[in-house]
């Protein structure tokens, strides 16, 4: 089977959907970026998909991702669902896919592939915020670049194998006196945090509408220049 970029996005949104998931335009895209990333780690750089991802939108993208996508879609591999927006009145599009068995690249990619893709499925095909930080923070090709700079991935990192190590069994006498350290510093902790100022992220209306409005946003190629504000304090 030969593996094209449009049988790739149906595997993932295939494996999305049996995560009872459906994948926004820039998950999907996010989630082709770490297909690529994971091969690369295998294949000393090589990628799967051979696209020229950019630091661009959101962190790594590539037109070519979108073209695909929509590639995908009119061919009937995956399937788009169309929504209105309460922040616009443009079309958005969610995309699924059902089929009756497991897709065939779950078996023809290497498992070193498939294992670390479908986890990140798993922990953020609902969870654009938490997926972006992963890509832009903790992937290889993101490391040192500047806005519309090319991703070389070559960068990428073979994940080492860890060789299982047979763990002796405690006597009772150690376990106990482990619980006890463990319930010390949970104590500990509670008490210190009743007593200190420690402000607490606040997950309200506005934080969710803005992962929202991130969501729906059009994915496209911006120029112009990128300025960031640090405030001292």
């Amino acid at each position: 089977m030969q593996i094209t970029p449009e049988k790739l996005i149906q595997y993932i949104t295939w494996y999305a959907t049996e995560q009872g998931e459906i994948l926004t335009p820039i998950r999907l895209v996010k989630f082709l970026y770490l297909a690529d990333l994971f091969y690369a780690r295998t294949f000393h750089g090589e990628t799967l998909t051979k696209w020229p991802w950019k630091f661009v939108h959101y962190g790594p993208f590539c037109g070519e991702a979108l073209q695909a996508i929509e590639n995908a879609t009119k061919t009937g591999l995956i399937e788009s669902i169309t929504y209105e927006s309460k922040f616009d009145e443009e079309e958005h599009f969610l995309y699924k896919c059902h089929l009756e068995k497991d897709h065939p690249l779950h078996e023809i990619l290497p498992i070193s592939v498939t294992a670390p893709l479908e986890n990140a499925i798993k922990r953020w095909g609902g969870d654009t915020y938490q997926l972006l930080d992963y890509v832009y923070f903790e992937t290889e090709p993101m490391e040192e670049v500047r806005f519309r700079d090319l991703l070389d991935f070559n960068k990428a990192k073979k994940t080492e194998i860890i060789t299982s190590i047979e763990m002796k069994p405690l006597p009772k006498e150690k376990i106990n006196k482990a619980k006890e350290a463990i319930q010390k510093l949970k104590n500990s902790f509670l008490t210190s945090s009743e007593k200190s100022n420690v402000v607490l992220p606040i997950y309200d209306n506005i934080y969710h509408s803005a992962l929202e409005i991130m969501d729906e946003s059009e994915l496209a190629e911006v120029s112009g220049y990128a300025e960031i504000a640090f405030e001292k304090g």
